[in-house]
């Protein structure tokens, strides 16, 4: 059993021996949202430290694309050759 589901279990157990809880799941797509309205972080791409607005990329389809934005460095970027988050059009 994961953590999360171990922990979900846990807090429905106290729940009943408290006669009641109220539990608000709040999506993590959500969240990263209301983080990119508030930095002004954008695109849904990672590209190389070394990558410029207004290069031409290759993206993962086989086609290219062209940066218009970076974000910088971000944990949705899993691949350390890309740690950039990028709007590529």
């Amino acid at each position: 059993m994961d953590k999360t589901r171990a922990l979900t279990l846990a807090g429905l157990v106290a729940c009943t021996q408290l006669s009641g809880c109220f539990f608000v799941f709040i999506p993590g797509s959500l969240i990263a949202k209301a983080g990119d309205a508030i930095t002004g972080a954008e695109g849904d791409h990672c590209v190389p430290t070394a990558a410029k607005v207004g290069d031409q990329i290759m993206l993962p389809g086989g086609s290219t694309g062209t940066i218009k934005s970076l974000s910088g460095t971000t944990s949705r970027c899993k691949d350390e050759a890309r740690p950039i988050r990028a709007r590529i059009e």
